[in-house]
């Protein structure tokens, strides 16, 4: 990208973070206070072995296998640190990954497998969302990274927490591939629940308030959409992925990777150079989504405090101080025998 190119694409992103200090309020309605956290989608690990590990995972799927790679903000309910996106030719599919990664601990068991300490908030979380959840752990000494699926075969109990058998035989490199094409599902439905679960914090972030996305467009007749970026009340970017990833169109790709998202043009279009097409969007939390993150919330803190509430009176039912007062009326104490005269 030229300097001047990068430029009018800086002075873009000032004009529209301007304009959105404008328009973005808050809706009628307000999440429930758990969803009030203000935490910048762009934290990321701190322990710099994790974020080793992180790197290496990353560099394997870009360079080897020619994937998307997203960086998830820490720390995630769903204890997952990122997604990739499966890519056919640089196409998008609509088909991820969801990734746990993590430094290779010292402990192996008998056959010599890593066992990895799993908490059980996050496996009962992945089995409650049906996740299909990949753990991939980055050994300095031997400069590899090892993969194992999540599932009942790999994981026995121990105590309050599971532990993983990671077998030190399974190396992530090009060969790998396969194994993740076939492992990740096919089916729509599943694809869309679990995509509302990996990004539900970037969902409960943006609540009733507006976000702009900012997507580079390059090529003509088969488009790479490069370089999102997140804007919420801040100047600078929350989020910034750098996605290369051709599609029929930005519609199509929005659709995959933010199915809970609606959006609309912010601005035009705008072309420079003739090299990259620059475009605004403005992005709204569905309403479905929006219940979506209220459902989670009542199923997670559980049925509220609340009266039973009263049985109504069948009709011509008459209470005992309506009794008393009949007879009374009628000069006769209740009980007495002249009312039975």
């Amino acid at each position: 990208m030229t300097g001047r190119l990068q430029a009018v694409i800086l002075a873009i992103v000032a004009a529209v973070t301007a304009m959105y200090r404008l328009f973005v309020t808050a809706g009628p309605e307000e999440l429930p206070r758990r969803r009030q956290r203000v935490m910048s989608l762009s934290a990321f690990h701190a322990d710099p072995a994790i974020c080793a590990a992180i790197d290496a995972v990353e560099q394997v799927f870009i360079q080897d296998f020619k994937w998307s790679f997203r960086r998830l903000s820490y720390p995630q309910e769903s204890g997952i640190d990122a997604r990739a996106e499966i890519l056919d030719n640089g196409w998008s599919t609509g088909r991820f990954l969801p990734m746990r990664i993590w430094p290779a601990p010292s402990e192996k068991d008998d056959s010599g497998n890593y066992l990895h300490q799993l908490e059980r908030r996050s496996v009962d979380y992945w089995a409650s969302h049906c996740l299909s959840v990949c753990v991939f752990l980055f050994d300095p000494d031997r400069h590899c990274v090892m993969w194992q699926w999540v599932n009942s075969e790999s994981c026995s109990k121990s105590g309050e927490e599971w532990l993983l058998a990671v077998p030190s035989s399974n190396i992530l490199d090009g060969s790998a591939r396969l194994s993740f094409e076939e492992g990740i599902s096919l089916d729509s439905e599943l694809l869309l629940r679990s995509a509302f679960a990996l990004d539900r914090f970037l969902m409960e972030r943006i609540g009733h308030q507006t976000a702009i996305f900012i997507w580079d467009e390059w090529g003509d007749f088969s488009p790479i959409f490069c370089n999102l970026r997140v804007f919420l009340a801040n100047s600078e970017p929350e989020m910034q992925v750098d996605y290369r990833i051709r599609a029929r169109s930005l519609h199509e790709l929005m659709t995959q990777l933010f199915p809970w998202a609606r959006y609309s043009y912010a601005e035009p279009i705008k072309e420079y150079s003739g090299e990259v097409a620059v475009h605004v969007l403005e992005i709204e939390v569905r309403p479905e989504a929006l219940a979506y993150l209220r459902a989670e919330e009542f199923l997670e803190v559980g049925y509220p405090e609340e009266q039973a509430p009263p049985s109504p009176e069948s009709e011509g039912y008459i209470t005992a101080e309506e009794e008393a007062a009949f007879w009374r009326g009628r000069g006769v104490s209740r009980g007495s025998d002249e009312r039975d005269n």
